[in-house]
């Protein structure tokens, strides 16, 4: 039963997760998407028509029309108000379409005042999105930690634990999309800057209620300059060093969800060896390659390497990004 994909990110996050699931999805070879967000990563899908979706609760497959089941799994972490938020955007019939697991974790105003409280952006970096503290309340077994005890407008989309496996076991192709990126795991080598869990496929599918056996492929998303949030965020691999926009001739970027200006880096080949073997990555999404092309086929050549040495069989760079919007992404042979 090896049906399902698994997408991460092998760096920081932003490296494109987010464009490479929605093109994925569209592509019509997936029934079933799945994740388990929490508020403190945002992922952007950009039609060729120019429509922006940016996701913190919703897989990005969702915007796909091939797609009939929409999965929130129980470590997703999410305010009830950016989920209506997102459905509203997706429209059609996504209130038919979308099923959330009974214990699915539930996000209040108190969560980010309290994180907000400890002083976690200026002392770690990080978004201060209250989700840590939301996940603390689940793990202390409040009861309206989860969604199963506050159904509001959803009672129609909440699944017992049983339904959840049955509508899995029912999917024919399914797409897991991970959120954030391999470095910033809890236990990746940069605690405490780091996020409140890890981000490896096994972690992703235990949070998913996926069996890991399961899985078919894992699908690793990387970028040219890797980045940090903006802030005290936290070093880098020995192998790597920080740039600035400015010697790098490109405009800031800058986070989707706390809109800080980003940090940039050097690429790592010691990040993407650890990612690859700890991740088991079949295939790479190299990002941003139109910042600077002739850099990215030295790029993509190092991955290939590092691939044939440490990777799975015939893993390597399968897909190419080289702009923001679907059809900017390449498949390499």
């Amino acid at each position: 039963m090896n049906k399902v994909d698994v997408l991460i990110g092998m760096q920081f996050g932003s490296e494109g997760k987010g464009l490479i699931a929605g093109h994925l999805a569209c592509s019509g070879r997936y029934d079933t998407v799945v994740n388990v967000n929490m508020p403190n990563a945002g992922h952007t899908y950009i039609t060729d028509e120019g429509k922006e979706y940016m996701f913190k609760v919703l897989p990005n497959g969702a915007v796909s029309p091939h797609v009939n089941r929409v999965m929130l799994g129980p470590d997703s972490v999410f305010s009830l108000e950016r989920l209506l938020i997102e459905m509203d955007m997706v429209g059609g019939n996504i209130w038919n379409r979308l099923i959330i697991h009974e214990n699915a974790t539930i996000m209040r105003p108190e969560h980010t005042i309290r994180e907000r409280n400890l002083g976690q952006m200026e002392r770690i970096g990080s978004t201060a999105q209250g989700s840590a503290e939301a996940v603390i309340d689940k793990i202390r077994r409040e009861e309206d930690a989860v969604i199963k005890f506050d159904p509001d407008l959803l009672h129609e989309n909440i699944a017992t634990h049983s339904e959840w496996m049955r509508n899995l076991q029912g999917a024919d192709n399914v797409l897991l999309e991970g959120c954030q990126g391999y470095s910033l795991g809890l236990n990746a080598g940069f605690y405490p800057y780091c996020t409140s869990r890890d981000c490896t496929p096994g972690r992703l599918a235990a949070g998913a209620g996926i069996p890991h056996y399961w899985i078919r492929r894992v699908i690793g998303a990387a970028r040219l300059h890797p980045i940090r949030v903006g802030g005290n965020s936290g070093p880098a691999y020995e192998d790597q060093h920080e740039l600035s926009w400015e010697e790098l001739g490109l405009r800031p970027e800058f986070t989707t969800v706390t809109q800080r200006q980003r940090r940039i880096f050097t690429f790592s080949r010691q990040q993407i060896k650890n990612a690859i073997i700890e991740c088991g990555v079949n295939d790479v999404f190299l990002n941003f390659c139109n910042y600077d092309p002739e850099l990215a086929t030295d790029v993509k050549g190092a991955i290939n390497k590092i691939c044939h040495t440490f990777g799975r069989s015939n893993s390597k760079v399968s897909y190419t990004g080289w702009g923001p919007k679907d059809s900017d992404i390449r498949y390499e042979d």
